[in-house]
C-alpha cells in the first residue's frame, strides 16, 4: 500500500508555517527525555528544557491560555465562550523509550541529531510521539494566530512518562476530577491503517482505538523430586508445567463481538464484496457464531474478539537430558478482551491446571473502558480523516498497544486513539521503538492539517 496516494487536500492552509513546525519537531527531538523505570537515570533538565521551548515557540498559546505543571507534566486551558459545551483535550507525552545500547552507529542519523534530511526529521521521538505533541501545538497557535475563537475550552495535554508507569496523565485526569471537569472527548496516539481484504472490501481500513486490551503476565510454577530420568514413576516438574500449559492453551475463554466490532461492521457492510462475509454480517445477531468463525480463521481478526493466550517464558531445566528437573516455572502472557476480568481469568486457569500447579499473576491489568462512538468527537474525527484521506474507511476498533488515554476515563465516555500521521507501513513498524526512527515532512504536515480542522470544527 502506498499510503501517499491516499492524500489529498494537501493545499489546505497554504499559509502554515511548514518551516518552524519542522524546525520545532526537529529541535523537540534533540532534547533528550528518555523515561526510565529507574527514575534515578531520567535527565529531569530536559524537561525543563522541553518546557522552555514551549514558552519561546508559543507567544498566543502562552498569552491566551492558562499553563500549568503537574510535577513534569503540562496541562493547557484554552477557555471557551460556551459554558455548556464540555471540553476537548488534545494529548500527547514528552517522554521516549531509550535507545537500545550497542545500535547507536545503525542509525543513520543520530538518535537524537533532529536531523533534517531526505524528506524525513530522524531520531528518537520523531514518531512516538513527539511529532503529535508538537504538531498539537503548531495547530492550536496557527488557530489563534488567525484569530479563532473557542467556543469549546480545549485542553491539551502532556505527560511525561508514558513510556514506563504513566504518572504523568494519571495525575492530570485526577486534576480534572477534582475540578469537576467532564470532557467531550480525548484523543490520543495509536490507531493503525491495513489492508481491508480481511473483510473483503477495496478500501482500506483506519482503526481509530476506543479501547485498549488488558495485560496479565500469569506464573505458573510445578515441583518434583528430580532424580536419574531411567525412573520417571512420579513424573517430572517439566512434564507437569507442559500439560498445565497446554491445557489453559487449548482452553480459550469466550469469543464476543464487542460494540466496536459491530459498529465496524455495520459501517463495512456495504462496502463487502458478496460473500461468506456479507451474508454473515447481514445479520449478525442471527448468524453471529458465523462471524465469529470468520473472525477466528483469519489472523488480523482473530485477536480482536477474544482474549489472547501466549506461552511466552520457561525456566528451571535440567542441564542434562538424563537428570529430571525439580522446580521449573513458566509464564503465559494474556491480552485481555473487555469481557474478562483478572480474577476470572485467574480462575479460569486453576480449574485447568489442577492442584500440583501453583499460577499466580505477576501482573494483571484489565482492559480498559469501551468508549462511546454514537458521540460528536468520533463522527468528526471520522469526517476530518476522511477530508485529508481518500479510500479510507475509518472505524472503531481496539488499539493493540497501551496509551496514557485509559488514564482519563473517568472523566470522559469517548477516549479516541488515533494519531494522523498516516506513514509508510515499513517505516512505522521498524521506526518506532527501533532503529532509524523517522516521520517523512509531508506526513507530519498532513498530521498538522487534520489538528487544525478538528480543533476548527468541534471547538
Amino acid at each position: 500500500m502506498d499510503i501517499y496516494q491516499l492524500y489529498q487536500n494537501e493545499n489546505e492552509y497554504e499559509d502554515l508555517n511548514a518551516d518552524r513546525a519542522v524546525s520545532h519537531l526537529s529541535q523537540m527531538i534533540q532534547i533528550n527525555t528518555t523515561s526510565y523505570m529507574d527514575t534515578s537515570k531520567i535527565s529531569y533538565a530536559a524537561f525543563d528544557e522541553l518546557h522552555r521551548k514551549l514558552h519561546e515557540w508559543y507567544p498566543e498559546i502562552m498569552r491566551q491560555g492558562e499553563y500549568q505543571e503537574l510535577d513534569y507534566s503540562v496541562l493547557i486551558r484554552i477557555e471557551g465562550s460556551d459554558p455548556s459545551l464540555k471540553p476537548a483535550l488534545f494529548m500527547a507525552h514528552q517522554d521516549v523509550v531509550p535507545v537500545v545500547e550497542g545500535t547507536e552507529q545503525d542509525w543513520i542519523h543520530g538518535p537524537f541529531s533532529g536531523d533534517v534530511a531526505d524528506g524525513y526529521i530522524w531520531g528518537r521521538g520523531a514518531y512516538d510521539i513527539k511529532e503529535m505533541l508538537v504538531a498539537e501545538l503548531e495547530s492550536m497557535e496557527y488557530l489563534l494566530e488567525h484569530g479563532k475563537k473557542f467556543r469549546r475550552t480545549v485542553y491539551l495535554a502532556f505527560g511525561q512518562d508514558e513510556e514506563t508507569v504513566g504518572t504523568g496523565a494519571i495525575r492530570i485526569a485526577r486534576y480534572l476530577k477534582e475540578h469537576g471537569v467532564e470532557l467531550e472527548y480525548v484523543l490520543d496516539e495509536g490507531g493503525r491503517i491495513g489492508s481491508g481484504e480481511a473483510y473483503g472490501v477495496d478500501p482500506a481500513v483506519g482503526s481509530i482505538g476506543m479501547y485498549e486490551k488488558g495485560y496479565a503476565d500469569l506464573k505458573l510454577s510445578a515441583e518434583s523430586m528430580g532424580g536419574h530420568s531411567s525412573n520417571p514413576f512420579h513424573g517430572t516438574s517439566l512434564g507437569t508445567l507442559a500439560k498445565a500449559i497446554a491445557e489453559i492453551v487449548d482452553h480459550p475463554l469466550e469469543n464476543v463481538l464487542s460494540d466496536s466490532v459491530r459498529e465496524t461492521l455495520h459501517i463495512l457492510e456495504p462496502h463487502m464484496h458478496e460473500g461468506a462475509f456479507r451474508d454473515a454480517v447481514r445479520n449478525i445477531d442471527k448468524d453471529e457464531q458465523a462471524v465469529i468463525d470468520l473472525y477466528l480463521a483469519h489472523p488480523d481478526l482473530n485477536s480482536q474478539i477474544h482474549t489472547t493466550i501466549a506461552p511466552t517464558m520457561i525456566s528451571g531445566g535440567s542441564q542434562a537430558g538424563n537428570v529430571m528437573p525439580q522446580h521449573m516455572e513458566a509464564v503465559i502472557n494474556f491480552r485481555l478482551a473487555p469481557q474478562d476480568t483478572d480474577a476470572g481469568l485467574l480462575e479460569h486457569c486453576r480449574s485447568l491446571i489442577g492442584d500440583n500447579v501453583h499460577a499466580e499473576f505477576i501482573v494483571a491489568n484489565e482492559a480498559s473502558r469501551q468508549s462511546r462512538f454514537d458521540t460528536e468527537g468520533f463522527r468528526s474525527l471520522q469526517e476530518v480523516l476522511s477530508y485529508f484521506f481518500k479510500d479510507i474507511i475509518f472505524v472503531p476498533s481496539v488499539n493493540t498497544t497501551a496509551t496514557d488515554a485509559r488514564s482519563y476515563e473517568e472523566v470522559c465516555g469517548c477516549c479516541m486513539r488515533f494519531e494522523p500521521f498516516l506513514e509508510d507501513p515499513e517505516i512505522r513498524t521498524a521506526g518506532v521503538h527501533g532503529t532509524n526512527e523517522r516521520i517523512s515532512i509531508r506526513a507530519y504536515l498532513q498530521g498538522i492539517r487534520v489538528l487544525i480542522r478538528m480543533m476548527d470544527v468541534t471547538c
